[in-house]
């Protein structure tokens, strides 16, 4: 019976803080114009480097290592970062977990996860972008254009023509 619980429990954890917001689900379609957004607050770059967010095409992508549609998104998301690398377009996944939990993972990805990875420093990025528009559900992606949000939503649902209409 306590296997059963425990069980349940995290069942119902990754259910409710892993990609089932609504607000997830949706292709989120932001003012024409743009919402204008920060920069990237990073404690570490675990694969890749800075980027500046302030211009062309980028998109930012919230994930967890132990969130299953998370993980379903990164050969997705990479492909993705093939397809448009030379149009300019630069792919960055956020997290806020340790360093020491990200690292290892992103190792045993190798070619899986082919953009760059960042650990946030102390859940601003996160609060900057998640917390702009009230989610909580993981994956999501934002598609930025020269500093502003165009797009956001599910990185699976609509994200390649989301990047398409950014670079047109």
């Amino acid at each position: 019976m306590k296997i059963f619980f425990n069980f349940c429990l995290i069942l119902l954890f990754v259910l409710t803080s892993c990609g089932l917001d609504d607000r997830t689900q949706g292709n989120n379609i932001v003012s024409p114009g743009g919402d204008p957004i920060g920069q990237l607050k990073v404690a570490h770059w675990v694969k890749g480097k800075s980027v500046d967010i302030s211009k062309g095409v980028n998109v930012v992508e919230f994930w967890a290592t132990w969130c299953p549609p998370c993980r379903t998104s990164i050969p997705h998301l990479t492909e993705i970062q093939f397809k448009y690398k030379d149009d300019g377009v630069n792919i960055i996944g956020v997290t806020n977990e340790p360093l020491e939990t990200v690292e290892p993972f992103v190792n045993r990805m190798g070619k899986k996860m082919e953009y760059g990875v960042a650990v946030d420093k102390g859940r601003s990025t996160s609060n900057e972008f998640m917390g702009r528009y009230d989610l909580r559900g993981i994956p999501h992606a934002f598609v930025i254009k020269d500093g502003k949000i165009v797009w956001h939503g599910h990185p699976m649902k609509g994200l390649e023509d989301a990047i398409e209409n950014a670079l047109n």
